[in-house]
């Protein structure tokens, strides 16, 4: 039987301003009541994620985190993952250019390693906040760390991290895929992105049905494009213009759909 299938980013899109709106709840635990899927599709890793949705109680059906290379069911439990090779990790961040980043986050299944850690990571004050696993290591340390998913940079600004990506996939194109997030780059294994990850959740899960696929930020114009997808109001111009329908919210969408597909 074909189901209905939402696919939503979280920083942006649904985790706005903070937090997660009542009318965004209200939305996701009527979809999931009426027998569809709803899970979050996003650049953060899993360790990141949890806590937030612990916090606001929110259940889902499936995480795809760092930006699918680790994909997780409804329990937190991890059942596919794809990794990055480390002599690459060893080598990039050596790269002069990434120097100017605020930290290396390795994103583990259950842990986050970082090294060369800057006052101003992101990595760092979200741990301070959400208490999630998190390990200083350095460099020479690559090597004995468990299967690394994704590597996150973190720049000054959205232009540095653009740049970053773009030497990256120049140089490491034929094993990894960098992509801007914001002021980050999201550097995962050759291959995979937001699209990619939903294409193997169908599989891995023998899913069929319509997906509802909606983002904000470039790192979602995969699976916008691939799945004739939808952005929010928020979102930047060139997300708009590549996605099908724009909605207010995530819940918006959740509500039109519901009644009308």
């Amino acid at each position: 039987m074909a189901i209905k299938i939402a696919a939503s980013d979280f920083d942006g899109t649904l985790f706005r301003e903070q937090k997660i709106s009542a009318e965004d709840f209200a939305a996701i635990k009527n979809w999931r009541a009426a027998g569809n899927k709803f899970g979050i599709v996003t650049g953060r890793a899993h360790v990141m994620l949890a806590p937030l949705l612990g916090d606001f109680g929110l259940a889902i059906d499936f995480a795809l985190c760092c930006n699918g290379a680790a994909m997780y069911d409804g329990d937190g439990k991890i059942f596919h993952e794809v990794e990055l090779p480390k002599k690459i990790l060893t080598e990039i961040i050596d790269e002069p250019f990434a120097q100017k980043s605020f930290h290396f986050a390795f994103e583990a299944a259950d842990q986050i390693f970082c090294a060369r850690v800057k006052e101003n990571s992101w990595v760092v004050r979200e741990q301070n906040r959400w208490r999630f696993p998190l390990k200083i290591i350095e460099p020479a340390e690559i090597f004995s760390l468990p299967k690394i998913n994704q590597l996150a940079l973190d720049f000054a600004s959205p232009d540095e991290a653009l740049a970053a990506a773009e030497i990256l996939n120049k140089k490491f194109g034929d094993v990894i895929f960098a992509q801007k997030n914001t002021h980050s780059v999201d550097v995962v294994p050759f291959g995979m992105n937001k699209a990619r990850g939903v294409e193997n959740l169908l599989r891995l899960k023998n899913w069929h049905g319509k997906i509802f696929a909606v983002g904000d930020e470039s790192n979602d114009l995969p699976m916008i494009k691939k799945f004739g997808g939808y952005t929010v109001a928020t979102a930047k111009d060139f997300v708009k213009r590549e996605a099908s329908m724009i909605f207010d919210s995530v819940g918006a969408m959740l509500n039109h759909f519901g009644k009308n597909s």
